[in-house]
């Protein structure tokens, strides 16, 4: 999955028609909330290079950091 692949599956997962870019600030979205977390989860637990963390999403600030935990990027 590229950035392109993950910022549409995300966007579709947040249910949101806001432009998301790499850069985003996940605070500025609005559709970023607790269900839009556990949905995370869940297509991490299905489709990420590891295991996630929840507090690591919690800490998350941006879409690049969701999309480096996806794919263990440090």
């Amino acid at each position: 999955m590229n950035e392109q692949d993950f910022l549409d599956d995300l966007t579709d997962l947040m249910d949101t028609e806001d432009n998301i870019t790499m850069e985003t600030r996940l605070s500025d979205v609005e559709e970023w909330d607790s269900l839009s977390h556990v949905a995370f989860m869940a297509l991490a637990a299905t489709k990420a290079s590891g295991k996630i963390a929840p507090t690591d999403v919690k800490g998350a600030q941006t879409v690049r950091d969701l999309y480096q935990l996806f794919y263990g990027v440090k």
